[in-house]
C-alpha cells in the first residue's frame, strides 16, 4: 500500500517536431523503480521485514490531471503482488501553496476482491508549501479516507504530516507522522495506530539513497496478534526515477 506521501508525480517533456520546429508537448511521462530493505506501509512492513523491488508509471497534463500505476511485491497474499491505480489533480495558488486532491484503489492479483477484502480505495486531499532560504524547508499535510478499509475493517481515516529539509551536497532530511483510524480494529487486526518515521537521503548520479528510521505506537501483543511487523525498523533503499 504505498504511502501517498510518496506519490510525487515527477515530469518527463516531450517534444515533436511538426514543421521542423521542436513544440513542448502537453503531456509528459515518468517512472520509478526502487529496491529496498522492507516495504512499509504506514510503518507496518508488507515483505514481513524482507527485501522488496517496486517500480511506477506516471502521466501527467498540464492541466494538473495526472494518472498512474506503481507495483510491489507483498508476503500476505497468494500471488504476492500488489498493484496500485491512481489519479487526481494538482496545483499551486499564486500564493505558492500546493494542492492535491488524489483517489488511490488498491489490487491484490489473485485475491477475490471485496469478498475478501483486500482490496480497497482511498480518496483525499493534500496541501504543500516550500520556504525560501538556505534549506528551503518543504511542509505538507493531508488525510485519506476510505468507506471500506482492506479486510472489510470498514471506515478507515489516515491523518498525516510531512517536513522536507535541503542540505548541502545534495542530502535531504525527511519527517513524517500520521495516525491511521480504523472503524472495525479486529477485521484488520491492529487497533488505532501512529506512525512516524524520519530519513536521510542523498542524490548522486542520477541515483538517490536514503536510510529511514521508521516506528508505530503499536505493541507486539497488538500487533496482528503478536506479530513483529509493527516493530521499529530501520529501512535502506535505492531508487531511480525518469
Amino acid at each position: 500500500m504505498k504511502t501517498v506521501s510518496k506519490l510525487i508525480i515527477s515530469t518527463l517533456a516531450l517534444c515533436f517536431s511538426a514543421t521542423g520546429l521542436a513544440q513542448e508537448s502537453p503531456h509528459s511521462f515518468s517512472g520509478n523503480v526502487t529496491l529496498a530493505s522492507d516495504y512499509l506501509y504506514r510503518g507496518q512492513s508488507q515483505t514481513d521485514n524482507s527485501f522488496t523491488i517496486q517500480g511506477g508509471i506516471d502521466y501527467g497534463h498540464e492541466s494538473g490531471l495526472y494518472l498512474g500505476t506503481w507495483a510491489s511485491n507483498i508476503s500476505f497474499t497468494d500471488d504476492g503482488a500488489e498493484v496500485d491505480i491512481y489519479g487526481g489533480y494538482a496545483g499551486e495558488f499564486a500564493n505558492g501553496l500546493g494542492y492535491d486532491v488524489t483517489v488511490i484503489y488498491y489490487y491484490y492479483p489473485g485475491t477475490t476482491g471485496q469478498s475478501s477484502g483486500e482490496d480497497f480505495l482511498e480518496f483525499g486531499p493534500s496541501l504543500s508549501y516550500t520556504f525560501g532560504g538556505e534549506f528551503e524547508p518543504s511542509v505538507g499535510a493531508g488525510f485519506l479516507y476510505s468507506d471500506d478499509f482492506s479486510f472489510n475493517s470498514g471506515e478507515g481515516i489516515y491523518f498525516y504530516g510531512d517536513l522536507g529539509i535541503t542540505l548541502p551536497n545534495n542530502f535531504g532530511l525527511g519527517f513524517h507522522i500520521g495516525h491511521q483510524s480504523i472503524k472495525d480494529e479486529a477485521a484488520w487486526g491492529t487497533p488505532d495506530w501512529l506512525d512516524y518515521n524520519v530519513s536521510l537521503s542523498k542524490s548522486f548520479m542520477g541515483i538517490d539513497f536514503a536510510v529511514t528510521y521508521s516506528d508505530t505506537d503499536l505493541s507486539e501483543a497488538e500487533c496482528f496478534g503478536g506479530g513483529n511487523i509493527c516493530d521499529s525498523t530501520v529501512v535502506f533503499s535505492v531508487s531511480s526515477s525518469w
